[in-house]
């Protein structure tokens, strides 16, 4: 009964432990990304935080309650107390000041959780885009692996029975054993990719993640401006709204130190027993702090100086994201007119079905082995080209929404969508 229950764990565990291929599109991906990322997860609570920071700002100073001069030698229905009750005043709001600091706070944590959901969509879309240049590549190498296979097969018999020379055999051996060493380090590269991918999705590491290629879609560069690319991005790059709402947390900071300067008032009620002529004696009165050494300056003068540091890190932001655009802008440019020239080249029809044909010829001895292993290395070589050109479209056209802070596709389909509504 314990043996059957030792080989049951086993299986369960062997079976639970074997890679599952999971096919997502890349729209499924990011959906799993916004619901499960850890990292997405716990920046978020900094807003929930913010939140019990202005809370906590608003509350009072707690009372105060003193109890003296008790008196220990003295017996009986008479003995000496006094009681003193107090409570700190502020004449100033200073309570009111903390907590529009702590508000500002709260939005630059809102700023910095969406500056972070950029960065990692970036690292994510950047992830699925080579994951998916590396499927299409290995499986590019992988027919050739196949051919050639079958092309050793076909001329091991050949030189079995004397027809070939064996030199002409070893050579497809020796290309062989190239493909496969290529198809080894693009394996190597994949498990890469799906860590950093998995990672980012929170997923069962054992797991395999298959991307499922769709069409793309990329805006042509004549319909996008610079200009209203910058635009977008002083309006949505939260790194730049993060930088601002620093300047006015600043501000804020300096009116708060200013109140604090400013003396809080200190009222009590007084009530001694037994303790002067007469027996129940009660009393009110109120202590305030002298401004005299301490005027918070320099707390005033700290704040101050950062809220001049932080206009110069918001200049410096503006100027460094208007270059980034202009880079990603030209870079996309590049790289879509590239693609497209190569679309219409009429070998990527094709160099496929060529690649079976000079197999075929290679074995009727139509083409010398030379012509076939040149044929083999220009259909790698341009297949190899043609996926990557359109990964670098995809990355250079993230690097441009990255650079804008704004998912540009989607801000051009809500615009077409108003004005198909405004026709209508």
């Amino acid at each position: 009964m314990v043996k059957n229950g030792l080989l049951i764990i086993f299986c369960f565990c062997f079976i639970t432990s074997k890679a599952q291929e999971i096919r997502l599109t890349s729209g499924e991906i990011e959906a799993i990304f916004l619901r499960q990322n850890l990292e997405l997860i716990a920046e978020q609570m900094n807003i929930p935080i913010a939140d019990a920071a202005i809370a906590e700002a608003k509350v009072w100073d707690n009372p105060e309650i003193s109890i003296s001069e008790i008196n220990v030698w003295r017996a009986g229905r008479e003995k000496q107390f006094s009681v003193e009750l107090s409570q700190m005043i502020s004449l100033t709001g200073r309570r009111t000041k903390a907590a529009n600091v702590e508000r500002v706070n709260r939005e630059i944590a809102l700023a910095e959780f969406e500056e972070l959901l950029r960065e990692l969509r970036l690292e994510l879309r950047n992830s699925i885009a080579e994951l998916l240049y590396l499927q299409n590549v290995t499986s590019v190498f992988e027919a050739q692996q196949t051919l050639l296979q079958n092309v050793i097969a076909a001329y091991e018999t050949q030189v079995a029975n004397g027809n070939i020379p064996r030199n002409e055999l070893l050579r497809l051996q020796t290309e062989l054993f190239g493909i496969e060493d290529e198809i080894n380090e693009m394996r190597t590269e994949f498990n890469g990719a799906q860590t950093t991918l998995k990672n980012l999705l929170a997923v069962n590491p054992s797991s395999i993640i298959v991307i499922v290629e769709e069409e793309s879609n990329f805006p042509s560069p004549e319909t996008l401006s610079i200009g209203s690319l910058i635009e977008t991005a002083l309006l949505a790059r939260p790194d730049l709204q993060a930088a601002k709402l620093h300047s006015e947390m600043f501000k804020k900071e300096i009116i708060y130190q200013r109140s604090l300067a400013m003396p809080d008032i200190s009222i009590g009620a007084q009530y001694d027993r037994y303790g002067g002529i007469w027996d129940n004696y009660f009393s009110v009165g109120f202590g305030v702090e002298i401004p005299i050494f301490n005027r918070n300056r320099a707390a005033i003068r700290t704040a101050q100086y950062q809220l001049r540091q932080n206009d110069f890190l918001v200049e410096q932001t503006l100027n460094t994201f208007q270059n980034e655009i202009i880079e990603s802008y030209r870079n996309y440019t590049n790289s879509y007119n590239f693609l497209n020239k190569n679309l219409r080249n009429p070998v990527l029809k094709e160099i496929d079905q060529m690649l079976e044909n000079y197999r075929q010829n290679l074995l009727l001895r139509n083409i010398s082995m030379l012509e076939y292993m040149d044929f083999m290395e220009s259909h790698r070589t341009t297949k190899e080209i043609f996926y990557r050109s359109q990964k670098e479209l995809k990355l250079q056209f993230e690097q441009l929404q990255f650079s804008v802070g704004s998912d540009i596709l989607r801000n051009a389909d809500d615009a077409r969508n108003d004005k198909s509504e405004q026709n209508n």
